[in-house]
């Protein structure tokens, strides 16, 4: 029997989610793609027939449980499981996303391992979610056999995403970049554009912001450090970009974590939790 590659589809409408997930997944013989909003999420979920989804829930215009309720509900993709992406923990939207026919649910920011491991899950690939805990994520990588993945814009566009999120700190020139996935700079900021609608070093900028807003949540880092782990030259600049990104400084964002981390653990206790 040919070895059949699964194809995942991740619906995100946050370029920098995005970018991370297919740094993650890339080289895993995994047939990827990719959709920025729900309306061509659901499009290519019906013509791309995907095994799996990872679904953003907020979104504008159409939210994940929106989508996810119209995929139930239409016979051609009522089959394909959902992993709903959200950065909220409240019991209450996880429940809302079960209702809705998801599958399963991953809090933001998402952890590497956290993901695969989800991922094989769902897919049904026991061999590899059992190799998780004692293997590296390139110890567990398989290539794809017997044809391609995708088209090679896309492949470009994930080899190209992924030497930028392990290089935030100091990234390739565009053209050493263009060089390294095998093509020249002006077909990789084409390629970009028609990918995430924005230049390749734009979409840098919102990876550091992400991985920056992920180190506000999980650790207890000044934000100097975390400026410099991200690739920022000082803490202003960091604080000014991600202002302007999310609508609040790095410790406005900080404060407001503690704060809800805050009242859940005083609605357990009153729950008896």
């Amino acid at each position: 029997m040919p070895d059949i590659i699964p194809r995942l589809l991740i619906i995100d409408d946050q370029p920098a989610s995005v970018g991370l997930l297919l740094a993650y997944l890339e080289g895993l013989g995994i047939d990827l793609l990719v959709a920025l909003n729900g309306e061509d999420g659901l499009r290519i979920a019906g013509e791309g027939q995907p095994d799996l989804i990872l679904l953003d829930v907020q979104m504008p215009l159409l939210d994940g449980f929106s989508v996810c309720r119209r995929l139930k509900a239409d016979s051609h993709t009522r089959h394909i499981p959902v992993i709903f992406l959200s950065a909220a923990i409240e019991i209450e939207d996880k429940l809302q996303g079960f209702a809705a026919g998801g599958a399963d649910y991953i809090t933001k920011p998402f952890a590497e391992q956290e993901v695969m491991a989800r991922v094989f899950l769902q897919l049904g690939d026991r061999q590899r979610l059992e190799t998780l805990t004692t293997r590296t994520p390139d110890e567990v990588a398989i290539e794809p056999k017997g044809r391609q993945v995708g088209q090679r814009g896309r492949r470009i566009f994930q080899e190209a995403v992924s030497h930028l999120t392990r290089q935030l700190v100091d990234p390739p020139g565009l053209i050493e970049l263009a060089h390294a996935v095998g093509t020249n700079e002006r077909r990789l900021t084409q390629i970009f554009r028609q990918q995430v609608g924005m230049s390749a070093y734009e979409y840098l900028q919102q990876l550091r912001l992400e991985r920056g807003r992920g180190l506000l949540r999980e650790t207890d880092l000044q934000v100097q450090l975390i400026s410099d782990q991200v690739g920022y030259r000082n803490a202003g600049d960091f604080t000014r970009a991600f202002r302007r990104h999310f609508g609040v400084t790095p410790r406005q964002y900080r404060r407001g974590q503690l704060d809800d981390e805050h009242d859940q653990l005083e609605e357990d206790f009153a729950q008896g939790l």
